[in-house]
């Protein structure tokens, strides 16, 4: 029995040895062919690396080159600027930047009359000018009669709608004519004297109005009647309690940049900080030898509006 096993053994053996062999060497050849994809992989990756290193060797160097060249731009214009006689600059300025305060300026106040109209009468007539009124209609009778006392003390009474209100006035040229006829009869009912001029509620340049304020304008233009707006902003129209170190810095910071400076103030019950702000604001200007002045023919009209014609 032994010995028929051991020829058994003797005659398969090296066919189990053989085949042992076979497998082994195709596992072998598996484990080497999936390395060698893996070393493909990785040499291809560390090529795109490569790459990549290259080109953004190629981009610093691109960059670090513009840096070089504007770094020489800029070392150029230095140079240029060292160059530039500045004192000549400013004696060859364009003569339309002004640098001085204007020639003339004109104090006005929408919205009235009010309870500050009186305060604000009294503060002109301390200092001997002249303001200009745009005033609304009124049924109170105590404030009519700042009318009267805005002509008789030389100030200019001028309109500024009966109503004030921007969705009556500017619904239709009817209702805009309708609404002149009305503030324009009571001034001059109650002074004798004709309104000077007119100011747009929220100016000329609102943009309240679906009609084009041409269409307007053309009712004043036939009437001969002229319009003015601003080129100078207090700022008290929204804010009634703005401080009036506030109002004087608004005044005052932009009049050198025209000729004729006209100021818009508000005269309404709780713009008391304009009231309060208003000397210091006459004593700069007067301080600087500038005219403050009521408007007459001669003023040079300030209008916001530009035709689209």
């Amino acid at each position: 029995m032994r010995v028929r096993r051991l020829k058994q053994m003797l005659l398969f053996g090296p066919y189990v040895v053989f085949l042992v062999t076979v497998i082994m060497c195709v596992l072998l050849f598996v484990l080497i062919s999936k390395e060698d994809r893996r070393i493909d992989a990785l040499e291809e990756e560390i090529g795109h690396i490569a790459t990549n290193q290259n080109s953004l060797i190629e981009e610093v160097s691109s960059v670090s080159s513009s840096v070089d060249e504007l770094g020489s731009a800029v070392g150029a214009i230095s140079k240029e600027l060292s160059l530039i006689d500045i004192g000549a600059y400013e004696e060859k300025t364009d003569a339309n930047e002004r640098k001085a305060w204007p020639k003339k300026v004109y104090l006005t106040f929408d919205d009235g009359p009010s309870s500050n109209t009186a305060k604000i009468l009294d503060i002109l007539d301390k200092y001997g000018v002249k303001g200009n009124f745009f005033c609304v209609g009124t049924e109170n009778e105590d404030l009519r009669k700042m009318y009267n006392r805005i002509v008789d003390e030389g100030h200019v009474l001028c309109m500024h709608s009966y109503s004030h209100k921007y969705n009556e006035i500017y619904s239709s040229v009817d209702a805009f004519t309708e609404d002149l006829d009305k503030i324009y009869s009571l001034l001059y009912e109650v002074t004798g004297k004709k309104p000077v001029g007119y100011r747009f509620p929220g100016g000329s340049s609102n943009s309240v109005s679906k009609i084009p304020m041409e269409e307007f304008i053309k009712v004043l233009d036939e009437r001969g009647i002229t319009y003015y707006d601003w080129n100078v902003v207090a700022g008290d129209a929204t804010n009634p309690m703005l401080p009036a170190e506030k109002i004087i810095e608004n005044s005052l910071c932009d009049l050198n940049e025209y000729e004729e400076a006209m100021i818009l103030f508000h005269d309404l019950y709780n713009k008391t900080s304009t009231v309060e702000a208003l000397p210091e604001i006459i004593e700069a200007i007067q301080a600087n030898g500038i005219p403050i002045v009521p408007i007459d023919d001669k003023t040079m009209p300030i209008k916001h509006y530009t035709s689209t014609n």
